[in-house]
């Protein structure tokens, strides 16, 4: 039986923290569930995980479903989706037999792009080695969680480009539900000698997906994502890291605090380990004023009341209890703490 490749080349950038990143493990899960279940593709279906965030990597090779088992995904600083298609494009090169004369070729791959962000990256060659040398290989879907991917880079990648707009949980196993029934329908044919002729049923994707026909593009500031900003900070006590996350404000509420300056509202505080560093950029240089934030939380890990304090030595953030003398968990200097009402600008991510 001929392979089908089945590509999902997954945003893993700190936008990503919480929620999203959880629904998409989940999703992973809901998705082998589904397919395992299913006769066709069990004979045909071959999954391949691939991550970006600061740097790409295979987490999975391209495994028949019975024997693969959706990895952990890591978090990282960062949007490198030119790094992630120059992975896929290697993976495609060494892992898919589209043409042979001594062995039996494989059908032509899917690959499933979700991303919530625009690229931190330089995408030129990248998109261009996709759109000469790819883009006939394999039938791509984009998939933007939000608002605010970059759609113009998107659809010089694929013309399926996708806005999930949901907004719970319930929404996320829809989406993956309609994954899985893409899969299955595209298996099916297979079997039915209908072959690489059906692709996508883009008919079938149900309130929570919508195609994006416009073009749109952004201004901001280049290789940052200004729709988001995480901040990165170590607790005193253990020293282990954690990302403060916020999200621009979209409610009606929002409109008011637009107005006052503050143009990013509180997502949450999240614990990581130092894997994050690993698959993070270099050292962002990127600042944001705090007058611009709104919502400060408390330490992931231990009892201290702000999360959101920045060392006067290495201008790295951590958690302080108060007024109090502290040291630093990245440079170990001592720091004395006193609250201000004056404004000062705090190391961001690139998201």
């Amino acid at each position: 039986m001929r392979r089908l490749p089945i590509f999902f080349l997954l945003d893993v950038s700190e936008s990503m923290v919480g929620q999203p990143l959880n629904a998409v493990e989940e999703g992973m899960k809901r998705i082998i569930t589904s397919l395992r279940q299913d006769p066709s593709a069990l004979e045909t279906a071959y999954i391949s995980i691939i991550a970006f965030a600061g740097k790409a990597k295979v987490l999975s090779p391209l495994t028949d479903i019975i024997s693969f088992y959706p990895p952990k995904l890591p978090i990282g600083g960062g949007t490198s989706l030119g790094l992630g298609l120059i992975t896929l494009m290697r993976e495609i090169d060494e892992k898919v037999v589209l043409k042979s004369s001594t062995q039996q070729r494989d059908w032509k791959p899917l690959v499933f792009l979700i991303t919530d962000g625009k690229p931190t990256d330089n995408t030129n060659e990248a998109v261009r080695e996709w759109k000469e040398n790819y883009a006939s290989k394999a039938t791509m879907v984009a998939i933007t969680l939000g608002d605010y991917a970059n759609v113009s880079i998107l659809k010089q990648l694929t013309p399926h480009v996708l806005l999930y707009e949901g907004s719970n949980d319930d929404d996320f196993k829809r989406f993956f539900d309609w994954i899985s029934a893409s899969v299955q329908s595209h298996s099916q044919a297979i079997e039915q000698n209908r072959g690489d002729k059906t692709g996508i049923d883009l008919q079938k994707m149900g309130t929570i997906l919508k195609e994006i026909s416009d073009e749109k593009s952004s201004n901001d500031t280049p290789n940052i994502d200004n729709n988001t900003v995480v901040l990165t900070g170590r607790c005193q006590g253990n020293k282990q890291p954690y990302l403060i996350k916020y999200e621009k404000a979209i409610t009606e509420l929002v409109l008011q605090k637009y107005v006052t300056g503050r143009n990013y509202k509180l997502n949450g505080c999240y614990p990581i380990t130092d894997e994050y560093f690993e698959w993070s950029t270099k050292e962002s240089n990127h600042e944001i004023n705090i007058s611009q934030l709104d919502g400060f939380p408390s330490c992931p890990y231990c009892a201290n009341t702000s999360a959101l304090a920045s060392c006067g030595f290495c201008k790295k953030n951590m958690c302080i209890s108060g007024e109090s003398v502290a040291i630093c968990p990245w440079c170990n200097k001592k720091n004395n703490f006193i609250f201000t009402d004056e404004d000062f600008s705090i190391q961001r991510g690139k998201g």
